[in-house]
């Protein structure tokens, strides 16, 4: 056998080339070996598919919790993650974050780019900083759905995304992420054009201000069924429209542009026979009658939302043919349209579900034909001009959740059925004028969980039955004429987490079962004739952020209420302590200043004595910084600040957490007993807006670096006994605009310029007597420097002022005596008599009092 050995000589490149080619094909068959070899174990998952999702996990913001399911070599039961029944490929992909709060920065792992088979890709709710879209997801061209949307991306949209050509869902909504600059854009929407497949577009808040054609090329999209436009600051439309080419279209939001809805405009919508859900809140519908037609030519609407439209007329002509399909309205805030109550429900359809008319001009007394629309899950009409009672019929509404008629003309009792409403969850008649009673039968509706009555004239006791709603989270009843005890059933409700009783005429003690409710964020009982000292058991209310108990008869020690809060296993949470008008007595305890989320602290007008630095004596004990030691005080903040130190030992480890009273903004301890110096530790709390310890017995100088206290607004130091002067440095503080300094021991000059040339009432510094200057009486040594020459120049001065003052006097009383003289020889009235020698009196008066503030001086 012969061989041909020519074709058999290769040259020395060419053995390279074999080589570099031999290497690509055992390499290939090396990753085609581990993917077999996971397959084999069982696993679906493509090797060099998991290595890919590892890395993309590098790049995202995670906690621990939500991907923590990545482990193993099957990446295709990761959380997130699915693959191809078949070829094992990763199809989907869902990174979306899952919780609202503020998140770390994440990338978008390049990766990404090796998921080639991708069909779903979701990085919705991340934090991505500001970085533009990754023009590669463009080469994931199998993508069908895509979800970009409020992920901190900013700038132009890449129009390579128009190379996705099997997308049918694309979101690039951008309005929870307001924040400058995660704005998105687009100039041109000509992309868009090409992805034949599109049913669902969201650029919701995407500025498109820029994109004037983009009418024109979205109607290019026939398979479009979803177009979601809101907020996108679009270019108003042109007169003359494309036919209309968005048969397929079913929902359709252009809400919040600020542009007029045109007549042309609202004849173009009304082709889009297959739109059920449209929004055009905050665009400017001026053409009533056009409205009235597109509607009534879209048989298959089902929602219609029009918010804030400016739209004037009449409902009866908006609505009178709109679809019997409706079953969701909101009409909202368009105060120029007007309607009868009973007229606007005869027109609409019986099977509407959501009922919103708030903020129209809607008249006449709510018809008994309100209970034939027993669908209705939702129904609102707050701020209108509604009057007469809440009809019986409501009670026959028996899937209505939500029932809003607050602030209206609503006169008569609240109809006992509305407890036959079990799915009832949100009641509001608020500042309306209902009287009576609040039903018993109200502790039947277990799925209620807001009950605001507030602002009306409800009269007898809070019902016993209200303990039974354990689902309930709100609870207003303030501002009524509730009379009784507040039931101890109250503590029953567990989820509560607002209650406000307060303006009543409630009395007894405050129940010790409100302890009981762990989750209870604010608590008001204010404006009562409350007695008893406040329950220890409040000391359990770790959650709760706002107490108020002013103005009622409670006596007895804060100590009990702040041990407890001092030693919340999370810290307390109190942010605002208002227990004035009260009479506590005793001292104010050392632990309050362990609230170290405090900002407001009223404890004014109660019989507390002592002295108030004992909020501070955890912070003095181990500091050289006390008194009016103004070394330390003017020392950095770094150095020194209030402070209590918590040592917490976790995992092996011992951690110091630091609490500080720099939130403090608001403290009132005026008309009580205190007593002692202005504690110098107060000045370190540089947020204070307004200082109140008027009415106590405080000695001692007003403390020089006050002025630390830079956003003070309102100062009241008076019914002290302070001494010494005014601190200079005090017309530095810009903001202040309430200054009050009456009525204590303070000497020398008040200051000048700045703050102080606003402060021209000399009640300001009433009850000083030896305070002086601008503007009280001149300082003695003003007058002293000024000298003999001065004091003549003054004399001379004083003389020729009297001068004038004479002179103007006498031609005044020549002038009226020679009118007189004249006119009442004419006028002999008694009446006129009279009015002539009352009005000779007042003169003189006058010119008496001008002659005796010349010559006391």
């Amino acid at each position: 056998m012969t061989l041909n050995w020519d074709f058999m000589v290769i040259s020395s490149s060419s053995k390279h080339a074999i080589v570099i080619f031999a290497a690509l094909i055992l390499l290939s068959n090396r990753a085609n070996c581990d993917d077999s070899l996971h397959a084999n174990k069982g696993n679906t998952c493509l090797e060099s598919e998991r290595r890919a999702l590892i890395a993309i996990k590098s790049d995202m913001y995670d906690p621990g919790e939500w991907l923590s399911s990545w482990t193993g070599y099957d990446c295709c039961k990761w959380r997130g993650v699915a693959c191809d029944n078949v070829s094992g490929y990763v199809t989907r992909l869902d990174l979306q974050y899952p919780w609202v709060e503020s998140i770390g920065a994440s990338k978008v792992n390049p990766s990404l780019f090796e998921l080639k088979h991708l069909r779903y890709l979701d990085l919705s709710f991340n934090n991505f900083s500001y970085a533009h879209v990754p023009h590669m997801i463009a080469s994931l061209v199998h993508l069908e759905y895509l979800n970009l949307s409020n992920a901190f991306f900013y700038g132009l949209i890449p129009p390579v995304l128009g190379n996705l050509s099997h997308i049918q869902h694309l979101d690039l909504g951008n309005c929870y992420t307001y924040t400058y600059p995660s704005t998105l854009f687009s100039n041109n929407l000509s992309w868009l054009s090409n992805l034949n497949s599109l049913q669902y577009l969201d650029m919701s808040c995407v500025n498109l201000s820029k994109a004037t054609n983009w009418l024109h090329q979205i109607n290019l999209i026939p398979t479009l069924q979803v177009l979601l436009l809101g907020d996108a600051n679009l270019p108003p439309v042109p007169p003359s429209l494309p036919t209309i080419n968005l048969t397929s279209l079913t929902m359709l939001d252009l809400s919040w542009n600020e542009w007029n809805i045109s007549a042309s405009m609202l004849r173009w919508l009304s082709h889009a026979s297959n739109l059920e859900h449209l929004d055009l809140s905050g665009c400017w519908v001026f053409e009533a009658e056009a409205l009235s037609v597109a509607l009534g030519a879209l048989h298959n609407l089902r929602k219609l939302v029009l918010v804030d439209t400016q739209i004037a007329g009449e409902f009866s002509t908006i609505l009178k043919n709109v679809s019997r399909m409706l079953q969701y309205l909101v009409l909202q805030w368009n105060f120029l349209l007007s309607g009868e109550i009973s007229t606007i429900l005869s027109i609409l359809p019986r099977r509407l579900e959501f009922l919103a008319l708030d903020g129209n001009n809607i008249y006449g007394r709510i018809p008994e034909m309100l209970g034939n629309y027993t669908s209705l899950r939702h129904l609102s009409m707050y701020y209108t001009r509604i009057t007469g009672d809440i009809p019986r019929t409501i009670g026959k509404l028996i899937h209505l959740e939500c029932l809003d008629l607050s602030q209206n003309d609503i006169t008569g009792e609240m109809p006992s059925n509305v407890g036959n409403l079990p799915n009832l969850e949100e009641l509001y008649l608020i500042e309306t004028n209902i009287t009576g009673s609040i039903p018993e039968s109200l502790g039947n509706v277990s799925s209620l969980k807001y009950l605001g009555l507030f602002g009306n004239k409800i009269t007898g006791e809070i019902p016993k039955t209200l303990g039974s709603l354990h689902n309930m989270s709100g609870l207003d009843l303030h501002a009524n004429l509730l009379t009784g005890q507040i039931p101890t059933t109250i503590g029953r409700i567990s989820n509560l987490r607002y209650l406000d009783v307060s303006e009543n005429h409630l009395t007894g003690e405050i129940p010790t079962t409100i302890g009981r409710i762990s989750n209870l964020r604010h608590l008001d009982v204010s404006e009562n004739h409350l007695t008893g000292e406040i329950p220890k058991t409040f000391s359990r209310l770790c959650n709760l952020w706002m107490l108020d108990l002013s103005l009622n008869n409670i006596i007895g020690e804060l100590a009990d209420l702040l041990d407890g809060l001092s030693n919340c296993p999370q810290g307390a949470v109190l942010s605002s302590l208002s227990i004035g008008d009260n009479n506590m007595s005793g001292s104010i305890p050392s632990n309050l200043g362990l609230l170290a989320h405090l900002q407001e602290l009223d404890l004014s007008s109660n019989s507390l004595q002592g002295h108030f630095r004992a909020m501070f004596q955890d912070y003095t004990n181990s500091n050289p910084c006390h008194d009016n030691n103004l070394q330390c005080a003017m020392a950095p903040m770094g150095s020194y600040r209030p402070k209590d130190k918590i040592l917490i030992t976790a995992k092996g480890s011992t951690y110091e957490y630091i609490r500080i009273l720099s939130l403090v903004t608001s403290i009132d301890l005026s008309h009580n007993n205190l007593s002692g110096e202005i504690p110098n530790e107060l000045m370190m709390l540089r947020d204070l807006h307004f200082l109140s310890l008027s009415n106590n017995h405080l000695t001692g100088t007003i403390p020089e670096n006050i002025a630390f206290l830079t956003e003070l607004f309102s100062l009241d130091l008076s019914m002290n006994n302070l001494t010494g002067t005014i601190p200079s440095n005090l017309s530095a503080l810009n903001f202040l605009s309430h200054l009050n300094l009456s009525f204590n021991n303070l000497s020398g000059r008040i200051p000048t310029g700045n703050q102080f040339l606003t402060f021209d009432d000399p009640a300001i510094y009433a009850g000083n007597k030896d305070l002086c200057g601008w503007p009280l009486p001149e300082c003695p040594s003003d007058e002293a420097q000024r000298g003999p020459l001065h004091a003549k120049d003054d004399d001379d001065g004083n003389g020729s002022k009297l001068e004038k003052v004479l002179d103007y006097a006498f031609i005044a009383m020549g002038f009226i005596i020679g009118f007189w003289a004249y006119w009442g020889a004419m006028i002999m009235k008694k009446s006129i008599r009279i009015a002539l020698f009352q009005m000779a009196d007042r003169i003189y008066d006058w010119i008496y009092v001008q002659l005796a503030v010349k010559f006391g001086r």
